[in-house]
């Protein structure tokens, strides 16, 4: 990690809005909360500016202080976190302990820095594809402060407009209980356990569901796919990106699966001002398992590896048995990666 930004001692901004007192924290969700700004915050200010913010999806624990600490030495002043339901039966991960997690490092990492810089950086957390109401009321209870909610269920079944926004009503509503804000879905992004094809978004049901809940972003399918470790086929549909940004001009849009977009068609979406957030994961889970690869000398993962749950859990399991052997080594490869990113997403 570079140096010179280390002595600027950077720091990363808390909210200074009070929380709702008549909702239900956990012991320590109310306290992880103060960390964290809403992603809505976050993204407001930038849509439809040629810059967009990274989500970083996180898939194991280690991967959580170089997320962060790569986003305090890069020139992005936003950085949203996320972890999903699937990634915590895939991966084991929970979200209340990755929240807290990402919440003491942020304390530490502003201990440990000083104020003698004060640079414009926040962090939000999202729950990411929340399957069942219970879920998102736990994760907005241990301190999250975003959840994005999925009418397909991953993709697992294309549902009209207005069943969209009668299973998205009861989300929103407890979002806003918790202060908190809400990221929608519209059509069918393909990828993920049990998903259908693609259904791109239609611009006329966004302009509907906005008209519903006017104070949310929205993932939209343009072409990308979630899990995909390369971009492939046709690429972006920048023709449909450009029709949904004028339909709904002052919406956040999101894309999932960022790590088997192009960097010529994210370029173009973002110079455009089309995208806003783009969330990537699988690219950093590559970096971690090549990298521990590396360490245990054994053969480069293929794709088809990257993809098997018990493949991957393997390695992982020796990074949780030995962590003073293999933690730096795989937090060095996520820190890299990550600043890459955060490079090219805030590069004008």
């Amino acid at each position: 990690m570079k140096k010179n930004d280390r002595e600027r001692g950077r720091v990363i901004l808390t909210p200074r809005t009070l929380l709702p007192e008549n909702v239900e924290f956990t012991e320590v969700g109310r306290s992880t909360r103060r960390q964290f700004f809403t992603p809505m915050e976050l993204l407001r200010p930038v849509v439809g500016v040629p810059k967009a913010l990274m989500q970083a999806n996180i898939r194991h624990r280690s991967q959580i202080a170089p997320f962060i600490e790569a986003f305090v030495d890069s020139e992005a002043t936003n950085l949203i976190l996320a972890i999903s339901e699937g990634v915590q039966r895939n991966f084991g991960v929970c979200v209340e302990d990755a929240a807290y997690f990402a919440s003491r490092i942020i304390e530490e990492q502003n201990q440990s820095r000083g104020d003698c810089h004060v640079a414009q950086k926040r962090v939000a957390f999202l729950l990411d594809h929340a399957l069942t109401y219970e879920a998102a009321e736990r994760a907005l209870q241990s301190g999250v402060s975003g959840i994005m909610f999925d009418a397909s269920m991953g993709g697992r079944r294309a549902v009209p407009i207005d069943e969209n926004i009668s299973l998205s009503k009861s989300f929103v509503e407890l979002a806003a209980r918790y202060e908190a804000s809400v990221e929608l879905e519209i059509g069918v992004i393909p990828g993920m356990e049990g998903a259908v094809e693609t259904k791109f978004t239609d611009p006329s049901a966004l302009v509907i569901l906005v008209k519903a809940f006017p104070d949310v972003a929205v993932a939209v399918s343009v072409g990308n796919e979630h899990y995909r470790l390369s971009p492939k086929g046709r690429g972006l549909q920048l023709g449909l990106f450009s029709r949904i940004r004028k339909a709904v001009p002052g919406i956040p849009l999101v894309l999932h699966g960022g790590t088997g977009v192009s960097a010529t068609d994210l370029r173009l979406a973002i110079d455009s001002g089309f995208l806003d957030k783009l969330n990537v994961g699988t690219e950093f889970m590559r970096q971690t398992l090549q990298a521990l690869a590396r360490a245990m000398e054994i053969e480069k993962p293929t794709n088809q590896q990257l993809k098997n749950p018990v493949y991957y859990r393997s390695l992982l399991f020796h990074l949780d048995a030995n962590p003073q052997k293999y933690l730096e080594i795989a937090q060095k490869a996520v820190y890299h990666a990550a600043s890459t990113k955060l490079a090219f997403l805030t590069a004008s």
